[in-house]
C-alpha cells in the first residue's frame, strides 16, 4: 500500500518522530546532541517555525513544532541534511544516518498540546535514563527551558506557560506538577485519528454508523479536527489567493469589519475584538508572522497572543472567514 503524502499547512501543530537507520545511535557522545540543538536553534532562527517541546534520546529524538510560513519539509530537510553531514564527518562513516522518512503527526492543539508536551519530556524518565527528580537538571529535553533551570533558546517558553498560569513562578509550579502527574500514565500520541482514540480499528469497526467519525493514520484528534485538517489541505492544494502582506491583510480585514485599521491595531475595543483576533490567526498562518512580532503590534503579551490566535482559528472556521478574506 503506498504511503499517504505528509500533512503541513501554516499553523499545523506536528509532532515529529525522527529515528536512526536500523534504529541505530544517531548520537554517540554529549557533542552530538549539542551539534544537533545548535541545528534546531539556528533553524528555528531563519524561520517561522515555533517549536513547544523537544526531547534528544541516543537513537531518536522528538520535537513538537507549529508550521509557519515555511513549510515542515524544507525546515527538516536542513535540519538532518546538517546534521548527518557533520555526524558523518566526525565519526568517519558513510551512507544515510536517520530512517528515510522521519515520522510527522499532525495534532488537535485545544485538544493535546500540553499533554504532548508532557509526553516528550518524559521519555527519557519513562526510558529510565534519569530520574523524575533529574529531570530539571537534565540536559536533553526541553524540560529545563520550561522549569527555569536552563535557558536553550528553543522553546516558546512564554506561550507554553500561560497555557498554566499568568504569573511565571505560579505557572512553573503549575507545569512541573502537570508532569508528575504523567509519570504512571500510559500515554500515546503517534496519530491515528478516531481508530487510536477508540481503542483500535476493531473498536472503530464496532460502532455504528451514526457513532463513527471521520480518521486519517497521519493525524491525532477527533473526526470533527480530521475533516477541518483535510479541508486545509484542500484549499492549500487548490491555491487560495495568498494575501500580499500584513497591510494588505489589517485592510482587508478592517473593510470587512467596517472599522479603521488603527482601531484594530490600537485598540481593545469590544467592536473590534474579533477582528483582531482573526487578524493575528491568518497572519500567523499564511504570512508566518511570530507570536512575539504581533504581541508587539497589537500591544500585547506573548501568552495573550495564542489564546487571541485560537479565537480567531475557531471564527474562521465558523464563519467560513478565509474564504471571505482571501479567495
Amino acid at each position: 500500500m503506498p504511503r499517504q503524502g505528509r500533512i503541513d499547512y501554516p499553523g499545523a501543530l506536528q509532532h515529529i518522530i525522527g529515528r536512526g537507520i536500523e534504529r541505530r545511535a544517531i548520537f554517540k557522545e554529549e557533542a552530538d546532541k549539542t551539534a544537533f540543538l545548535k541545528r534546531i536553534k539556528e533553524n528555528l532562527t531563519k524561520s517561522s517555525m515555533r517549536c513547544y517541546a523537544w526531547c534528544v534520546m541516543d537513537n531518536h529524538f522528538h520535537l513538537l513544532l507549529e508550521t509557519g510560513k515555511t513549510g515542515l519539509s524544507e525546515f527538516m530537510r536542513r535540519l538532518l541534511t546538517s546534521y548527518a553531514v557533520y555526524y558523518n564527518t566526525k565519526h568517519k562513516r558513510s551512507g544515510h544516518l536517520f530512517q528515510n522518512r522521519y515520522k510527522s503527526i499532525i495534532c488537535d492543539k485545544e485538544r493535546y498540546l500540553v499533554s504532548l508536551i508532557r509526553y516528550i519530556h518524559l521519555n527519557p524518565v519513562k526510558a529510565n535514563v534519569v530520574g523524575i527528580e533529574r529531570l530539571n537538571k537534565y540536559e536533553w529535553t526541553g524540560h529545563k527551558e520550561l522549569t527555569g533551570d536552563q535557558a536553550e533558546g528553543i522553546i516558546e517558553m512564554e506561550e507554553v506557560l500561560g497555557y498554566f498560569g499568568r504569573r511565571q513562578g505560579e505557572a512553573r509550579k503549575e507545569y512541573e506538577g502537570f508532569i508528575r502527574k504523567g509519570i504512571g500514565l500510559s500515554e500515546d500520541y503517534e496519530g491515528g485519528g478516531l481508530i487510536r482514540s477508540a481503542g483500535g480499528i476493531g473498536e472503530a469497526i464496532k460502532r455504528g454508523t451514526e457513532e463513527r467519525e471521520l480518521y486519517d493514520e497521519r493525524i491525532l484528534g477527533g473526526g470533527e479536527f480530521v475533516e477541518q485538517v483535510l479541508g486545509e489541505l484542500e484549499a492549500e492544494e487548490h491555491g487560495a489567493k495568498k494575501i500580499k502582506d500584513i497591510s494588505d491583510l489589517v485592510r482587508k480585514i478592517a473593510t470587512y469589519y467596517r472599522v479603521s485599521k488603527d482601531e484594530i491595531l490600537e485598540t481593545r475595543k469590544e467592536k473590534v475584538r474579533q477582528a483582531r483576533n482573526v487578524l493575528i490567526y491568518l497572519a500567523n498562518k499564511y504570512l508566518g508572522v511570530k507570536g512575539r512580532e504581533l504581541g508587539k503590534m497589537m500591544g500585547i503579551k506573548e501568552a495573550a497572543v495564542s489564546i487571541c490566535r485560537e479565537k480567531g482559528r475557531q471564527v474562521c472556521l465558523k464563519d467560513r472567514m478565509e474564504q471571505k478574506l482571501i479567495g
